[in-house]
């Protein structure tokens, strides 16, 4: 029986090399081959990939060159790189080859993303007030009613590019974060401010949201990460729910801007029971309507990174939405599960096949 290829694509063929090849050391026992590969590589004339195909006898990646894989795991960060620039568009023309199945079709920016949602009965309630910035003046306006607010990039991820934002009598004061490093710029008059943010908008699209109170007792920020994944019978099942702590003095809890994941259970010990059943509740919510409302939207997802902030009165937002989430979070705090997340894409992959097999054509679900 001939064995089914996964292609794991990225921007950059080593990204998130550790991941990709616990992957393909499983990917003999589910009767499969595993090649990596950049978009950028295939050949516009005979579409063969210059890639690598892993060599399950040495248990190494080898130069390679190969046809384009029947399934794909799209694992491609785009950002204002020359780079991503190249791969994006050829992503999209792979998406529509009726000989390729993706795993996921991945999400588009934040912005649809959040119109999308807002439109849903059951989860629009858990959107921070959120507007796509054109001008300085929409920034200017918010901070004369909160005195504060945060700048989020419509395309990022990791933290990469929020801004927070803060207002006194004497001036207004920008903080972001340079990997765990956070800096600060303070404008004591409104026009310089506004150069500023006229030289920001120019570099790519931002949202405007309220800088919402997302602290735990001692002041430090945190989120709620919910991994959800579709299983071998492809149904979604929730994965793990982590916790994401930034240092003290801080305004993120992303792991690349110094934040530390601890476990769901610990932190979720101080709360009372009752705000532990009622966080509970909610979370079921959102994890029970998500999935299938941003599938009939955009098309076939995998897995999906949901990003929780609970603030100190206990409401409770839905801050990032993420199809290609990172795993650090559960890895470290609960090592257990690392046997599910590198086996997960693989299982659901054979379960495509399979689909596909008895209905003959790539499917479309």
């Amino acid at each position: 029986m001939e064995r089914i290829s996964l292609g794991i694509m990225a921007v950059h063929l080593s990204h998130e090399h550790g991941y990709v090849t616990e992957i393909a050391k499983r990917s003999t026992s589910y009767g499969m081959n595993c090649v990596r590969f950049v978009p950028a590589s295939i050949d516009p004339i005979d579409l063969t990939i210059t890639g690598e195909t892993f060599d399950p006898q040495t248990q190494t990646w080898i130069s390679d060159t190969f046809s384009i894989p029947p399934f794909i795991y799209d694992r491609c960060f785009y950002n204002q790189s020359k780079a991503s620039k190249r791969c994006k568009p050829i992503v999209e023309w792979l998406k529509k080859n009726p000989a390729t199945t993706f795993l996921g079709y991945g999400l588009p920016d934040k912005w649809k993303v959040y119109h999308t949602i807002q439109k849903n009965n059951h989860l629009n309630s858990y959107l921070p007030d959120t507007e796509l910035i054109s001008t300085p003046m929409q920034i200017l306006n918010r901070l004369r009613n909160d005195s504060s607010c945060l700048l989020k990039p419509v395309v990022g991820s990791r933290g990469i590019g929020i801004v927070a934002i803060h207002q006194t009598q004497k001036e207004i004061t920008i903080t972001y974060h340079y990997g765990p490093d956070k800096k600060t710029k303070s404008f004591e008059h409104v026009e310089r401010f506004i150069d500023w943010c006229e030289r920001l908008l120019k570099q790519q699209s931002y949202l405007l949201q309220p800088l919402l109170p997302l602290v735990d007792r001692e002041g430090y920020p945190f989120d709620i990460r919910i991994l959800l994944q579709k299983d071998a019978e492809g149904n979604w099942s929730l994965v793990e729910k982590g916790v994401r702590k930034g240092y003290q003095g801080s305004f993120l809890s992303n792991l690349t801007t110094g934040g530390e994941p601890i476990t769901y259970k610990q932190w979720s010990e101080q709360l009372t029971p009752r705000q532990r059943f009622l966080l509970e509740d909610e979370l079921s919510t959102i994890t029970s309507h998500l999935p299938s409302l941003l599938e009939d939207s955009f098309g076939r997802l995998f897995e999906l990174g949901i990003d929780i902030g609970y603030a100190k009165d206990g409401s409770i937002w839905v801050l990032d939405v993420n199809s290609k989430p990172g795993r650090k979070t559960f890895i470290e705090t609960k090592p257990e599960l690392k046997h599910t997340l590198y086996d997960s894409p693989l299982a659901y992959c054979k379960y495509l096949s399979s689909k596909n097999n008895q209905k003959g054509a790539t499917i479309i679900d």
